[in-house]
């Protein structure tokens, strides 16, 4: 399924704040699925996307992570990092 530590997954869903209603509505089961579908829409590599979940914090998923995300993907910056590149 994924090459990220169960560890990982279970953080990621630990840190949550906003309301798991919230992530169900945008179809996903948790915050991590949420993160990984959000990275596989954009064509974004999952450790990255989730470095950046991390730093920006759990109260942003559905702002900030996603702007993120987007303006990686269009170049702004640090694209190569989290889209595909080295």
């Amino acid at each position: 399924m994924t090459d990220i530590p169960l560890a990982t997954i279970l953080r990621i869903n630990a840190a949550r704040t906003i309301p798991l209603a919230r992530y169900e509505e945008e179809g996903n089961f948790d915050r991590f699925g949420y993160i990984k579908d959000l990275a596989g829409n954009h064509g974004a590599d999952l450790p990255a996307v989730i470095e950046i979940a991390d730093l920006l914090g759990p109260d942003e998923d559905f702002d900030g992570l996603v702007t993120t995300i987007e303006d990686a993907a269009e170049g702004f910056g640090f694209g190569a990092l989290i889209v595909g590149g080295a």
